[in-house]
């Protein structure tokens, strides 16, 4: 387990995909998908919620779980399932795709409150596991 402050980083998605890259080596595939998630992650605390304060890294034997905390507490804005498509279905959005790709990447996500906002979590099993 791993907190990383991200708050009043320059690059913090940068940030993140270091630590995942120290801490999730033995699966290639699968650190290159949770470092895109990660990335999606936090640059949506970014645009929606002024900026993610931490992200919550936890290794286990299956896989790995982020977190991404931020100060927004509007967990009702997230939608329960995610899509590529602007207005028209057969149109291809050309921004808000990052929790489409975090649904098909991770095997499962969430939204939390807390505290202070929310922890939206990711979990990613590793390759064979599922």
């Amino acid at each position: 387990h791993r907190d990383v402050v991200l708050e009043g980083r320059e690059a913090p998605q940068r940030t993140a995909r270091v630590v995942l890259a120290d801490m999730l080596d033995t699966d290639e595939a699968r650190t290159d998908d949770a470092m895109l998630v990660a990335s999606e992650l936090i640059a949506n605390a970014i645009q929606h919620a002024g900026g993610a304060v931490l992200i919550r890294i936890e290794v286990y034997e299956l896989g790995s779980a982020l977190g991404v905390v931020d100060r927004a507490c509007d967990t009702d804005a997230l939608p329960a399932s995610p899509s590529n498509s602007s207005t028209k279905p057969t149109d291809v959005a050309a921004n808000g795709r990052g929790l489409f790709i975090v649904h098909n990447l991770a095997d499962t996500w969430s939204v939390e409150r807390t505290k202070n906002g929310k922890i939206v979590i990711a979990v990613l099993t590793r390759a064979g596991s599922r």
